[in-house]
């Protein structure tokens, strides 16, 4: 079928087109998964070092992986809005809520109480006013992912009713509609606590959602054009230099929450994933590549599965990161981990009981 298609495409030029159209946004599509990949792979290496090393917060490798792993996520989870059809009617809405709703807070609810609680005996994951108000020691990001979409698609829909056809008008109802929605979540933050459903996480990551927005709106447009192309390079060049020299001054993640350590460590973060995101184009080989787009195509169920694999290999005394047996340990058990999370979503996506219940996730 994919010959005959091809075939016709000498006959007919719109046909090429099409088919060099297909091409370019499955090549995009790979790269928001490799985007993924690496992300997650740094959420797990972040967490095999603090799990079988001490003071490994401290160190360099931890700052790096710390300063992107999230953000990064988070970007190109609002890079990829570009891809979703327009919330233009409330049966739109609906099934935005719905959709977001069961592959986000599903998961959530089953991982917390049926695996951490009832199957391993994790007490902390059956107290629900426990759960509730330190999301950060569980899986605070399904419920922050779960909130931005929400805040994001309701500003959508409002945008689309009111912005019509005026694009710069349908842009700045967006953005009010978004920073609005983030005013509500601080206000029910003051009355309820911060902690309460992560919403300081939340707040700390919405900026990097509507970033990844932006970046998914208008980097096709700039690439049109030799122009737009060295302004891209120019600022990918300028945030690589920028996130390089605070990341080697300042242990981002030892600074207190305060006004000057918050807005630098965002400032730093947002540098450096448009760094990684600019670089990392066309760098990786297809098995590389296709490896990374893999981790990304699952990167929920990584997520959700690697917490209960990390750090199965031990030592009495937890070494410094950078001691022999610190970076040992750190690598066996990071391989491991991989290894046997890999393992475990092959094994889910097997069942399409198991793989809809856990990951909310139909196909």
């Amino acid at each position: 079928m994919k010959v005959a298609f091809l075939m016709q495409c000498h006959k007919n030029p719109e046909q090429i087109n099409l088919l060099a159209s297909m091409k370019k946004v499955e090549n995009r599509n790979q790269f928001v998964d490799i985007m993924r990949g690496i992300a997650m792979l740094m959420v797990v290496l972040g967490h095999t070092m603090t799990g079988c090393t001490v003071d490994s917060q401290k160190s360099f490798l931890f700052n790096i992986v710390w300063s992107l792993q999230m953000p990064l996520f988070i970007l190109i989870s609002g890079y990829v809005t570009k891809y979703s059809r327009p919330i233009s009617d409330g049966r739109g809405l609906w099934k935005y809520v719905k959709r977001r709703t069961v592959a986000y807070m599903l998961p959530w609810a089953v991982w917390s109480f049926l695996v951490r609680g009832v199957i391993f005996r994790q007490t902390g994951f059956f107290n629900i006013k426990n759960l509730l108000w330190n999301m950060d020691s569980g899986y605070w990001f399904l419920a922050t992912i779960w909130t931005i979409s929400m805040i994001f698609g309701f500003a959508s829909f409002i945008a689309e009713r009111l912005g019509k056809e005026n694009v710069l008008k349908k842009q700045m109802v967006l953005l009010g509609c978004y920073l609005s929605g983030m005013v509500l979540l601080a206000g029910i933050g003051v009355i309820l606590g911060l902690s309460f459903f992560a919403i300081k996480l939340t707040l700390y990551y919405m900026p990097f959602y509507y970033a990844g927005f932006l970046y998914g709106q208008f980097d096709d447009r700039m690439k049109e054009s030799d122009t737009g192309k060295k302004i891209i390079d120019s600022v990918v060049a300028i945030c690589f230099v920028m996130w390089l020299f605070i990341i080697l001054r300042f242990s981002l993640y030892e600074m207190s929450d305060g006004g000057f350590a918050i807005i630098l460590r965002a400032a730093t973060s947002l540098a450096g994933c448009i760094a990684v995101c600019g670089l990392c184009k066309g760098i990786f080989s297809d098995k590389i590549g296709g490896t990374l787009a893999w981790v990304g195509e699952h990167s929920l169920e990584v997520y959700l599965t690697h917490y209960l694999l990390l750090s199965l290999i031990r030592v009495d005394k937890a070494p410094a990161l950078y001691s022999p047996m610190g970076l040992s340990l750190v690598l066996v058990n990071y391989v491991i981990t991989v290894a046997l999370t890999a393992m475990a979503i092959v094994m889910m996506s097997q069942n399409a009981v198991l793989r809809f219940v856990l990951t909310g996730k139909k196909k």
